[in-house]
């Protein structure tokens, strides 16, 4: 399970609210794609049927106050179960109205919704409704050069299939470009996965400083095989 579905389960197990979510990405079908995808391994874990999860989908028409009321009926009621999911693909398609509709749910979804959005940016969103939601880029850096042997190594690492990236790296002199290229699949292996995509910012800048300031890669990279795990 990857890393924004564990830090939500925990939060639902400790019946803590769980604030909305907009995430970000330029491949709006495959970024909706994912999300959906998180949003079925959560009702599967807690053992909810997926009717419980309500999907606005993206027909590139405006959502108008009449569709968004609609939408968000079922949010007013108790789920018999857990919780329940609301989905909102491309939410800049809303209206100035609709939006202004929906600050009341983003600001006090209750402890049984669950609030999962996506567009390609945060522009064309309405600012009050920005700043109801954690936002999650997945923009961050436009990286082409997969590496299956360091994506393989991370895989197998996470799983705690194997610990063969400790000894690659802790044990091996490198040159700096393979120190940058394993930082950089890092971020495709996170974006791919969308596991610790909270940290995806922090690795970008990472990058930049061993290319610009000449840092100690290898320090750099010791500290996220680390800091992953």
């Amino acid at each position: 399970m990857d890393n924004t579905v564990s830090k939500i389960s925990e939060k639902i197990k400790k019946g803590g609210e769980v604030s909305p979510f907009l995430f970000i990405g330029k491949n709006l079908d495959l970024l909706n794609e994912k999300v959906e995808n998180i949003a079925i391994s959560l009702l599967n874990e807690f053992e909810i049927p997926n009717v419980y999860l309500y999907i606005l989908k993206d027909d590139w028409e405006k959502i108008k106050i009449k569709e968004i009321k609609s939408f968000v009926e079922y949010s007013n009621s108790k789920s018999p179960f857990k919780f329940q999911i609301f989905f909102i693909e491309n939410i800049s398609r809303l209206t100035p109205t609709s939006s202004n509709s929906l600050l009341k749910f983003f600001e006090e979804p209750w402890v049984w919704n669950i609030i999962f959005t996506t567009n390609s940016g945060e522009n064309n969103i309405l600012e009050t409704i920005i700043s109801r939601v954690q936002i999650i880029d997945l923009n961050i850096s436009q990286i082409k050069k997969e590496n299956a042997f360091y994506l393989s190594l991370i895989k197998n690492y996470l799983k705690e299939e194997s610990n063969e990236i400790i000894a690659y790296f802790f044990k091996s002199k490198l040159e700096k470009q393979e120190y940058i290229d394993f930082l950089e699949n890092l971020i495709i292996y996170s974006k791919n996965n969308l596991t610790f995509i909270n940290y995806l910012e922090e690795i970008n800048e990472d990058i930049n400083s061993i290319k610009q300031n000449n840092l100690n890669a290898k320090y750099i990279v010791d500290k996220w095989i680390l800091k992953i795990k």
